[in-house]
């Protein structure tokens, strides 16, 4: 069973994501956790599925859900979750002060 684990990074942008939309509209905050825990689940099966960032980083995947990106390496058996990001960022400079 392939699996899918978040980086500190991937979990605190997840939380102040979470966080933010809690605020004014908890329900959503629920929603959007769950949609990106379900395509985490589903890019760990098909971790090819994603679109190629090797622009930012050598053989980093990125998957839209909704206005954000998750940004992953394939492993053997899943993925590596790196950075949950709104779609809107420069990523370039995002990916320039992560590694």
């Amino acid at each position: 069973m392939n699996t899918y684990s978040l980086s500190a990074a991937a979990i605190q942008d997840l939380n102040e994501l979470c966080d933010y939309i809690a605020q004014n509209q908890p329900q959503a905050a629920h929603r959007i956790f769950d949609n990106i825990r379900q395509r985490c689940k589903l890019l760990a099966q098909f971790p090819n599925m994603g679109k190629s960032y090797n622009r930012l980083s050598q053989d980093l995947k990125g998957a839209l859900i909704e206005d954000y990106i998750i940004f992953y390496y394939p492993k053997q058996d899943g993925i590596d979750v790196v950075q949950i990001v709104g779609g809107c960022r420069d990523l370039e400079a995002l990916f320039d002060e992560s590694f």
